[in-house]
This record gives C-alpha cells, sequence and structure tokens, in this order.
C-alpha cells in the first residue's frame, strides 16, 4: 500500500495560512502614498488663508473655581493681547485638574476637571458649545485647581 498523507493535510493548511499572511503582510506594508494634493486656484478647491489661525498658540490659565464673568474676561483680555479678532471662537480646551500627589488620589483631580468643563459647556454655551475638550491632570498643578488652555480660530463662515 502507498503512503497516508491525510495526516500532513493539516500542517499544510496552516503552512498555506502563513504563506498567506507574509505575502499580505508584504504587500501592504511596502505600499507608497500615492495621494497628491488637487491642483490650486480651481473653482472647486476652496482658498483658505491659514495666517490667522492660532494653533501654535493658546490661552492658559489657573482657576481654583469657576467663575463664567472672569473667564470671559481673560478670554476677551487674551484676544486683544494677541491680536486676535473678537469673533474667533474656541475650537479646543485642555482642562488639567491639580490633586497633591502624596495626600490625594489622581480620581480627585480627574472630578475636578470634569466638574470645571461641564460648568465652562453649561455656563458658556456661546463660546465653548463648538470646542473639543480633552481632560488631563497632574501633581504638579495645585490641588483643587485646574490649569485651562484654550485654542482659538477664526470663526468660519465670515
Amino acid at each position: 500500500m502507498g503512503e497516508d498523507v491525510t495526516e500532513k493535510a493539516g500542517w499544510m493548511y496552516a503552512d498555506l495560512f502563513l504563506a498567506l499572511m507574509v505575502i499580505f503582510l508584504a504587500t501592504i506594508s511596502f505600499v507608497p502614498n500615492t495621494r497628491t494634493a488637487p491642483p490650486g486656484n480651481t473653482p472647486e478647491t476652496p482658498q483658505v488663508s491659514l495666517n490667522s489661525i492660532n494653533m501654535t498658540s493658546g490661552m492658559a490659565d489657573l482657576y481654583t473655581k469657576f467663575d463664567p464673568e472672569q473667564m470671559k474676561a481673560d478670554i476677551e483680555k487674551f484676544k486683544k493681547t494677541e491680536g486676535m479678532s473678537a469673533d474667533s471662537e474656541a475650537i479646543y480646551v485642555q482642562i488639567i485638574g491639580g490633586y497633591d500627589g502624596a495626600a490625594e488620589k489622581i480620581n480627585s483631580a480627574t472630578v475636578t476637571a470634569i466638574n470645571f468643563s461641564v460648568d465652562m459647556k453649561a455656563q458658556l454655551p456661546e463660546i465653548f458649545n463648538q470646542a473639543a475638550f480633552k481632560i488631563d491632570v497632574s501633581d504638579t498643578i495645585p490641588s483643587k485647581s485646574v490649569a485651562v488652555r484654550i485654542t482659538f480660530a477664526p470663526k468660519v463662515g465670515k
């Protein structure tokens, strides 16, 4: 009688999948990025001036409690100092809750930052309704206070 090869079928099946996986990984690893930018000055290409967009710096302040009037005043002062238009809108807000690493748990800073962000959105929706929020914590910021960084951009649609 001949040799029975059915016992090797399972190994060949596994080897086939291994070879297909290697081929797949080789083909996706070296795919060049062929996307090109659309040609400029065409009617369907929107023209946007990026010179006035403040993306590299933002307003940064430390607060111990939420005071909407104080925050409005701080924002107006920042816009005036930076030469931004008054209708520039907040596009990104980072709130960093502070805690004492030795005496407090990190959760207290998270709760402080979340509560501050909720107050910002609820009491100043005209400023923060379209902004993206990010919550962080740090033991270098005093306990029960938050550091707030707000990034502004010119209002779209003007």
